[in-house]
This record gives structure tokens, C-alpha cells and sequence, in this order.
């Protein structure tokens, strides 16, 4: 590995590892403060439980301002290498803008890849237990694992018929269901059957129906009484739960479950399916970040100087930051689509970043 590409890396990690050691200290210092104000006077305060919270938000805040910090860091060190004419006597020695780049982009990879993996393994864990432990200090006792009754969900039987099921109570301990009443339609959209049973079982697998009557809908109205009915339903437990479950508790793995589940229960998913995008193009972000960064601080100081630069980088960076973020709100409410929603801005201005690096790379137009 050559001296000049270790050296830059070496810049690059140093540099990032001190940035972000900086803003870790202001969000401790801030959120203590915070913390002490809001929790202190509380009955259940404990301090060593407090620095446990903090703790627990230190992933998440690092892993949603790690762009910012990287685009951060490679101006400040860029900004030094041209201070000190580093930069001139690389591109005096035949060194190109790009053999200067790629050092950075490998030390992004490596960053955006922990980036990854703490933001899927990581944050979820951490972001629960801190909310635990807040609601915790405030007094609040953790919500109901299910909501248990008057419960509406859409179902699909195994033979691909979708159904409306209503459930008046849910026993989830013993895996049944009280007062059941299912509606089922044909493919024209038409009620053909309606069940109401007193109890639903889960049974080895499969669900059964206890003591109802099944109507079928024709030409004429036919009742039948049943004592035990098969139900053959994709019916799990995980869709007894009805509460909002929030995606930054989830890893990848279930988030894409449940994105699954909604779709099957005919709920709409655009919001779930912009926040999964959002997973690996955040990480893109930081790659994007380093390219945005050069153009801006490899200029020369009769183009407007090294703060000029330093300046126009971090503002552009911040505009990124904010139609990111803009991007996302569209595409949450449906105005775009969630896969452009979450990658266009992360294109977009690799693109601007990309155009200006090759026109800085071209020895005519610094002419």
C-alpha cells in the first residue's frame, strides 16, 4: 500500500474519529442537561440509570449525523492539506485529484458499512431500551404488547380468499380468539360466507372454530351449525398486535416481515417501504457526502480562498441534508415513489459533486 494512500487514510479516519468525538461530547453534554430538567425531580430518577439512556441514544444520534460528520471532517482535512500546500505539491508530483480521492472513498466504504450493521443490529436495541427506560423516570408503564379487544384484521384463507375478520377479545396466553365473525368475498366482490363462532384455537398449527353457524350467501340464504370447524387462515400471532410498532425498533430482517404482513392485511405500506430504503441509502449518503466535499475545498485560493470553499461545501451539504430529508416527506405521503424517494437525493448530488470533481481534474479548465 503506498505511503501517500496510507497517509490520507490515516488523515481521513483520524479526522473523522475526532469530529465525531467533538459532537459526542455536545450531545452528552446537552442531552444531560436536558435529561436533568426533565427527570430530575421524578420520584423514579436514578443517575446511573440516566447515563444508561444517554448511552442508549449515542448510536442512533451517531448513525443520523454521521453524513454530516464525514462531509465535516473531509473539509477540515482538505482544508489543511491546502493550507499547507499539500495539495500543490501532490498534483506538482503527478498525483491526480482521483489517486487523492481514493483513499477517502475506501475509508467511507469502511465507515459506511459500520454504519450499516449499527444501524440494523445496533439502534434498535439501544433506541428500545432507552425509550423503556425514559418511560421509566416518567412514571408510564409500557404499553400492552396487543390492544385485546374489538379487533378488526384482514386475512387471506390458504386457498387465497381474502377475508374481514372481527374479533371481540383476544386471549393471547391460550391462543384464542372470542366472539369471532368472519366475512368472506368471491372474486366478483360479493359476500358469500359469514361465520360467527364464539372461540377461535390455535391447535397444533392451524386455526379451529368453536360453536358458531356459517351463512352462505347464493341464490338463497343456507344456515349451517357447527360445533368445530376447521379455519384455514394465514393468521399468525404477530398480527394479534395492533399496536404501532415503531421501524427504528426493528432490523432489517423484520421490518421487511412486517412490510410483508401489512401488504397481505391489504394495509398501505409506502411509509414502512421509504424508511427500509432509507437503511442502505443513508449509508450512500456519507459516500455522497465525501464526494460533495472535494470540489469544494480542492480549489485554488485566487478561485475565492479556502474559507470561501469551506463555506459553499458546508452549505451545500446542509442543502443536501434538507431535500433529503424533503425527499423522504414526499415520498412518505405518496408523492413519490419510495424507491426514488430515498436514492434521488443521494444521485442527484454524487452527480454535482462528480461534475464538479472531473471539471477540477481537468488541467484546461484551471487554465
Amino acid at each position: 500500500m503506498p505511503l501517500l494512500f496510507q497517509y490520507l487514510l490515516r488523515l481521513f479516519l483520524v479526522g473523522l474519529g475526532q469530529v465525531i468525538s467533538l459532537f459526542v461530547g455536545l450531545f452528552c453534554l446537552i442531552d444531560g442537561v436536558e435529561n436533568m430538567r426533565r427527570f430530575s425531580l421524578k420520584a423514579q430518577f436514578n443517575w446511573g440509570e440516566m447515563v444508561v439512556m444517554m448511552l442508549c441514544k449515542l448510536p442512533e444520534f451517531i448513525t443520523l449525523l454521521l453524513p454530516s460528520l464525514t462531509l465535516l471532517a473531509v473539509l477540515m482535512i482538505l482544508a489543511h492539506l491546502s493550507r499547507h500546500n499539500e495539495i500543490t505539491v501532490m498534483r506538482a508530483s503527478g498525483v491526480s485529484i482521483y489517486r487523492i480521492l481514493i483513499p477517502f472513498l475506501l475509508g467511507g466504504l469502511l465507515i459506511a458499512g459500520a454504519q450499516f450493521m449499527i444501524r440494523d443490529h445496533l439502534v434498535p436495541w439501544t433506541s428500545r431500551a432507552a425509550q423503556n427506560l425514559e418511560d421509566q423516570f416518567l412514571g408510564q408503564e409500557n404499553p400492552a404488547q396487543t390492544e385485546l379487544d374489538n379487533l378488526w384484521l384482514k386475512v387471506w384463507s390458504l386457498n387465497g380468499e381474502r377475508q374481514l375478520v372481527h374479533v371481540h377479545q383476544v386471549l393471547p396466553a391460550e391462543r384464542v380468539l372470542l366472539n369471532v365473525a368472519i366475512y368472506e368475498w368471491d372474486g366478483s366482490q360479493h359476500l358469500r360466507n359469514h361465520i360467527r363462532a364464539r372461540s377461535a384455537q390455535l391447535q397444533q398449527g392451524q386455526w379451529v372454530l368453536f360453536h358458531g353457524i356459517l351463512y352462505r350467501y347464493g341464490t338463497q340464504v343456507a344456515a349451517e351449525s357447527f360445533s368445530r370447524r376447521p379455519w384455514p387462515v394465514t393468521l399468525s400471532a404477530e398480527q394479534l398486535n395492533r399496536t404501532a410498532i415503531n421501524p427504528d425498533f426493528l432490523p432489517f430482517e423484520q421490518m421487511r416481515a412486517l412490510i410483508q404482513r401489512t401488504e397481505q392485511e391489504g394495509y398501505d405500506t409506502t411509509r414502512l417501504q421509504v424508511l427500509l430504503h432509507n437503511r442502505f441509502s443513508q449509508p450512500a449518503t456519507t459516500l455522497a457526502a465525501i464526494v460533495l466535499a472535494f470540489p469544494f475545498t480542492l480549489r485554488l485560493p485566487r478561485r475565492g480562498g479556502i474559507t470561501r470553499s469551506l463555506l459553499l461545501g458546508l452549505s451545500m451539504g446542509f442543502l443536501m441534508f434538507v431535500i433529503s430529508d424533503l425527499s423522504q416527506a414526499l415520498g412518505m405521503g405518496g408523492r413519490l415513489p419510495p424507491l426514488l424517494a430515498a436514492w434521488a437525493p443521494v444521485l442527484f448530488f454524487t452527480g454535482i459533486g462528480g461534475f464538479l470533481l472531473v471539471h477540477l481534474a481537468d488541467p484546461k479548465s484551471q487554465g
